[in-house]
């Protein structure tokens, strides 16, 4: 009978061991990968946030302005000389402020927040209105042939007929004059651009998100199942402190033993075939726009589960180590 005891103990501990490494990485998968903050370290090493002209120039490229409020010389403009222009005048941290309220709202998308995700482009719109918009399109202005005698000619007589004008690139002495006219056509163009564009919307059906949640809810619960697994080891084998301390300390040492290898840097394996999961996964949930970002995102994602799943592991083997050595003593001063 103690064999058999014995045995039946020995399994559940395997199990322990096997589910209890499960846990952790779920658990911890959970916690960090649906909040902004865990991709924004990675975002910014793979800048994202650079991109974020172009997602922005495809975006408006796709939807339907008003071309007839846009200035003359960005009628028609392709998806590169968009991103070129928004460069011109977007700065690094409005740049960062954009990705980051596009990061925070797609997200609490993924967490049923709210039905869509938005992309601000209040910044942008203010961007072209200021000087700096001004400045963009003279910058723009200088991408096209330069100007004959002839278009500068015509030019004068339209600034002064307030007819509709040809650009061309202009010598530098005719900035000026042309200066007021951009300024009025570019109130135009802010105007034209929508104040937020919508990067993904929850579809009327087949929507994949309450599937997402089941699976968080499983994962917030998975420990339970490992602690199941010791509890039913205790009944069956432990009878004394000194079992106890055995049967507990040699499982939580293993088990901290692989955590603490998963989340080490030395352990990249486990990192790229994790990471290879979830690219294959998440373009069933991500928007149209981040797909180009999925190894990206999941890159930051594994690193941000290795840190606390390593710490852990180290605390849960520090913590076999005690028992086993209790164990240890308790022996020793029952001899």
């Amino acid at each position: 009978m103690e064999i058999f005891k014995k045995i039946m103990a020995t399994i559940f501990a395997i199990l322990f061991i096997i589910t209890a490494i499960a846990a952790i990485l779920f658990f911890n998968f959970d916690r960090k990968a649906f909040t902004p903050e865990t991709y924004q370290k990675g975002f910014a090493k793979a800048d994202f946030y650079n991109q974020l002209p172009a997602i922005i120039a495809q975006a408006l490229a796709s939807t339907t302005i008003n071309q007839e409020q846009l200035p003359i010389m960005m009628r028609g403009m392709s998806t590169q000389a968009w991103d070129a222009f928004f460069r011109s005048m977007l700065p690094q941290d409005v740049l960062k402020k954009m990705g980051d309220d596009a990061l925070n709202s797609t997200f609490a998308y993924l967490n049923m927040q709210t039905n869509s995700a938005e992309l601000s482009l209040t910044p942008l719109k203010t961007s072209i209105v200021s000087e700096s918009g001004t400045r963009a399109v003279f910058t723009l202005l200088k991408t096209l042939p330069d100007c004959t005698l002839r278009q500068i000619g015509q030019i004068t007589l339209d600034l002064f007929s307030s007819s509709e004008i040809q650009f061309c690139n202009p010598p530098e002495d005719l900035y000026p004059l042309l200066t007021p006219i951009v300024q009025g056509q570019m109130q135009m163009a802010a105007l034209a651009i929508p104040d937020q564009f919508t990067i993904v919307n929850a579809p009327p059906e087949n929507d994949r998100r309450p599937k997402l949640q089941t699976a968080r809810m499983l994962m917030r619960l998975s420990p339970l199942l490992p602690l199941g697994l010791l509890l039913l080891m205790t009944i069956i084998v432990v009878n004394s402190l000194k079992s106890w301390l055995n049967w507990w300390g040699i499982p939580f040492i293993i088990t901290g033993g692989f955590a603490s290898l998963m989340g080490f840097s030395g352990a990249p394996a486990i990192g790229i075939i994790f990471q290879r999961i979830l690219v294959n996964r998440m373009p069933a949930f991500l928007p149209a726009i981040m797909l180009d970002y999925a190894g990206n995102l999941a890159s930051a994602m594994v690193q941000t589960l290795l840190n606390p799943i390593l710490f852990q592991g180290i605390f849960l083997m520090c913590i076999g180590v005690v028992m086993a050595a209790g164990a240890y003593f308790v022996k020793t001063n029952n001899i």
